[in-house]
């Protein structure tokens, strides 16, 4: 019974029959993932108590060993507490387990709790590098979440898109969401960013991917679209990710 009202609720997936020009080829050699040598940001995972070391090992082994993050120039640091991890290598983030159970993240600290999953960090870890959620978020978050200025890779706002833009990712965005004559896809509304939609007054928004389900969307979801891999990988090699010297994103 719950395997049918999986796919169900699965066959009713708005976006999923709506798709009508085809997404951007991933054999693309202008976007591609790149090989690395070495990593470039560097999490610290803190751990002051027992109970969060055998939690935030379990999450260093999985990331350690996890073959489809592979394409991230991302290190975690092993599990210790505040004042060995700073006479170590100096990390680029900061990862500590918080008492209220709540994940988030603000500017280049993040904050779990000990129910948050393996899935849930990679949802947060996502936030470092800038990506927004793609479900609608609460006005207080899509106030600041919501400004044009902050570039966010996985989201670009109309204007953007079709004027003149310093958004990193623009000629990406156009390719996928603009037919060959310069108009916006047939198929657009799959595409439409979610996360603004409740506050009172906000010029359109688009994704690169379909609003589907993905690890921006369903924050325990493990599935990450390739051109999210390629867009997220670029802000790492690239250095637009949150720093503990810096307060660049805020989530």
């Amino acid at each position: 019974m719950l395997v049918l009202l999986c796919m169900n609720l699965w066959g009713k997936n708005p976006h999923a029959a709506v798709i009508s020009q085809p997404l951007i080829h991933t054999s693309n050699q202008n976007f591609i993932l790149k090989p690395f040598e070495k990593c470039l940001d560097h999490v610290a995972l803190e751990a002051e108590t027992f109970n969060s070391y055998f939690y935030l090992w379990d999450i260093y082994t999985q990331f350690l060993f996890d073959k489809t993050k592979t394409f991230l120039p991302i290190c975690l640091l092993q599990p210790n507490n505040k004042k060995s991890l700073e006479q170590g290598i100096s990390p680029s983030q900061w990862v500590t387990v918080d008492h209220r159970n709540t994940a988030y993240v603000s500017a280049a600290r993040m904050y779990l709790g000990f129910d948050d999953t393996y899935e849930v960090f990679i949802h947060e870890l996502a936030h470092f590098a800038g990506f927004l959620d793609e479900y609608p978020m609460r006005v207080a978050a899509a106030k600041y979440q919501c400004q044009i200025k902050r570039y966010a890779p996985n989201v670009i706002f109309e204007s953007q898109l079709l004027g003149q833009s310093n958004h990193p990712y623009q000629q990406l965005f156009q390719i996928q969401l603009l037919s060959t004559s310069g108009t916006l896809r047939k198929d657009i509304e799959a595409f439409i960013f979610p996360g603004c939609q409740y506050l009172a007054s906000t010029p359109r928004q688009y994704l690169l991917h379909p609003n589907q389900f993905n690890f921006l969307r369903f924050f325990d979801v493990a599935m990450i679209p390739y051109w999210y891999q390629y867009l997220w990988q670029q802000q790492v090699l690239t250095g637009r990710t949150a720093k503990l010297s810096t307060k660049i994103y805020i989530h």
